[in-house]
This record gives structure tokens, sequence and C-alpha cells, in this order.
């Protein structure tokens, strides 16, 4: 009990101190799950573009915080080619042509006509998911260092989510996230770090549309820098692919042992006063309740206008 009382007190002060975000990676062990409930809440209408906006803002801003970039402007450090034993030949389209931006919105999933990634390729003629060249399945790898943030393992077929087993990895040197689609299997889980090289997954056909037949087996590889406002863009990051070293054999990364959750400091009880951030948790760290108390997951999409 003693021990309990003094730990209490111990985080209340290092809150205190800390307090200059609107949530704290210590008070919320489950931060990097965070992410993918924000991306499940946006795909299902839960939350409202503007509502997505700012906690994804409140999460990025956490990220900065704790993991400012290593690069400064202007800095350039070439990339790992994304897939084990390939080079930029197996980037879809001609010069880089395959990625194109109309209109994006990472936050409203009625925006479309987009394709705002590059598709790399594998020789795969019966969509086996193996090589016929190498007779083997091709390894995604971390292009940097970075930190997984968010991963989906369980793709099931006839599912109607586009992006299939993918994993989304913070970029500790440029600061921005990378977006690995398709996969056959995700081998990594969010927060972990990882190293340029690290295996991802494997090249597969999961999503609604790289499951059918008229696609060719593919990682889709996207990159969003972040703004001064933390407002995401898509980039053509094909130049940093021409200039991307290849490996053969890709490495593993370092396991990662989420923290402990300490189920006894009330967070949500806790104020942030800075002024400028978003003062509440964000969204997904909150559960509608009921008068009773019971909790429920409201199916009501938003409102247009």
């Amino acid at each position: 009990m003693l021990i309990n009382t003094l730990l209490m007190v111990s985080s209340v002060f290092c809150f205190k101190a800390e307090s200059d975000t609107s949530f704290l990676f210590r008070e919320h062990p489950r931060f990097f799950e965070k992410y993918k409930e924000l991306l499940v809440n946006i795909r299902n209408y839960y939350v409202t573009p503007r509502e997505a906006e700012e906690e994804f803002k409140a999460m990025m801003h956490e990220l900065r915080r704790k993991f400012p970039n290593t690069l400064v402007p202007g800095e350039y450090i070439p990339l790992v080619f994304p897939l084990a034993g390939s080079n930029v030949s197996a980037v879809g389209g001609r010069r880089g042509n395959g990625f194109y931006v109309r209109q994006f919105d990472l936050f409203d999933q009625s925006v479309s006509g987009s394709h705002p990634a590059h598709d790399i390729f594998i020789y795969d003629r019966d969509h086996d998911c193996i090589d016929d060249r190498r007779g083997e399945y091709v390894d995604v790898v971390s292009v940097g260092h970075g930190i997984v943030i968010a991963v989906e393992h369980d793709w099931q077929e006839g599912s109607v989510f586009r992006g299939g087993n993918y994993v989304w990895v913070y970029d500790l040197e440029r600061g921005g996230l990378w977006y690995y689609a398709h996969n056959r299997i995700s081998v990594v889980q969010a927060g972990q770090r990882v190293r340029p090289g690290d295996k991802l997954g494997e090249v597969g056909r999961t999503g609604f549309n790289a499951a059918k037949n008229r696609s060719d087996t593919h990682l889709h590889l996207m990159y969003l820098e972040l703004d001064d406002d933390l407002y995401p863009h898509p980039v053509n990051y094909y130049e940093w692919l021409k200039d991307a070293e290849t490996i053969y054999k890709s490495s593993a990364a370092e396991k990662y042992t989420p923290p402990r959750q300490l189920n006894f400091i009330p967070v949500k009880k806790l104020k942030i006063n800075k002024p400028g951030i978003h003062r509440e948790l964000p969204l997904s760290l909150k559960v509608p309740v009921r008068a009773s108390g019971s909790t429920v997951r409201s199916n009501k999409k938003y409102k247009r206008r």
C-alpha cells in the first residue's frame, strides 16, 4: 500500500513537470495502439474529419516531442529499398508516374480519385505471393529508422477494407509517416522500433482491390510529410527510390515490451493548462457511456453539410 501511494505521488509530480501535450506516453501505455483506433474511427465514420484531424495532430505533436527529427532541413540520407533483393525497376508505372494526387484527405473517406503512393511489384504469375524467379516470399523492410505506430495482422478475405495487412511507421529521421500495405503477413507490432532493413512483413495480396485477380502482387507504399501545423501531405519519393540501397537479407526488429498499465493513476482527471493544445484526451481514448454506466459504440454516421 505504501509503495503504491509513493508511486502515485511520484507519477503526479512527474506529470506536472512534463504536461506540455494533451497526453503522455507514460500515462497511456497503449499509446501506440491509438493510431490504429483513429484509423478505424475514420473508416467507420465514428468521428468527423475535423475531430479526426485534431486527434491526429495531438498524436503527432506527442511523437515529435518525444522523438525529434534527426535530420535537419535540407539534409539527406538514402533509403533502404523497401523490398529485399529488389530495386527501382520493380516500381510500377513509367518513371514514377504511378503516383498522382488529385484530392487527398487522410481524415475523410469520401475523398478519392488519387493514388498518393508507389506500387512495387514482384514477379508472381500465379498469384500465390511467391516470387516466381526466387521461389520464395519477398520481405518488406523498413526504409529507415522508425517506430511502428499501427499494424494490421488479421485481414480476412472478403473484407471491403482496402489496405489489407498493413504497417504504419513514424520516421524518426524525417518526421513523417510511412504506410506499407497489402502485406501477406505483418511481423511487427505497434511500439516496436525498426532500423533500415528490418523486416516488417512479406509482399502479399491482402486488401479489397489487391486480392482481385486483376491486380498483380505488390507493396503499396505511401509517405506522408507533416507540415508546420502537423497536417499530412503525400510526397512523391520516386527519386529517393532511385537512390535507395538494395539489401538481400532482412534483419529482425528489436523486441518490444509494452509498458505496464498503472491503473491507480486517475488519468482522465488530469488536466492540461497549456493554451493552443487540444485540452481533452483524444477521441479514441474516450468510450461512450450510457446513463446506466455501460459502454456502447455508436454506429451512427456523421452528417455532411
